[in-house]
């Protein structure tokens, strides 16, 4: 990837982390990177094309973490604190997860874009619900691994954007709170 479009998609993600995808115009994001507007559309020819590139990216750095926590040799508990503190350095950037806020828009997203981000959310749970149906005996909670991992997806994502609007981050630690207290 050259430098160009990376730098893009860097200011494309910061910009919609903070203000969502619809605020993004072309115009700014070129203005931002002092490049020409027709040259964000030599990279990105529909802002769709841009969404779907800012997806992929997300989920493979996403996925990078979540490897990285599967490979260390911790117990459930603390890798799922790992998971959370993902949440917390985006809360911390005074950010919301990319496909958290894209997830709030998604009646302008085009059809490709609602999969990814779909794909995206699946992928997360999926992760959660695996590390806790092998750590069963370390869970207590009501409902089924799978369950829970939609529950805490939700959570976490649900509690990034309360907490967006009240300027705090009580919402997110109670989140952590909760899912912590669910394990043995």
């Amino acid at each position: 990837m050259n430098d160009k479009r990376r730098r893009l998609e860097d200011v494309a993600q910061a910009s919609v982390q903070r203000a969502g995808l619809k605020s993004l115009s072309f115009r700014t994001l070129a203005d931002e990177i002092g490049i020409k507007s027709s040259s964000v559309h030599y990279h990105f020819p529909e802002k769709s094309d841009l969404a779907s590139a800012l997806i992929q990216r997300y989920q493979e750095d996403f996925r990078e973490q979540l490897d990285a926590i599967s490979a260390r040799r911790w117990n459930v508990k603390r890798k799922l604190a790992a998971f959370i503190a993902i949440f917390e350095q985006v809360a911390d950037g005074e950010r919301v997860c990319l496909c958290g806020m894209m997830a709030a828009e998604c009646e302008s997203l085009s059809p490709d874009n609602r999969r990814l981000l779909s794909g995206f959310f699946d992928d997360m749970e999926s992760w959660i619900a695996d590390l806790l149906c092998v750590n069963a005996d370390s869970i207590n909670a009501p409902v089924s691994t799978r369950q829970l991992a939609k529950v805490i997806v939700s959570g976490l994502e649900g509690a990034l954007l309360l907490d967006r609007v009240a300027g705090s981050k009580a919402n997110l630690k109670a989140q952590k709170d909760l899912i912590l207290s669910l394990l043995k």
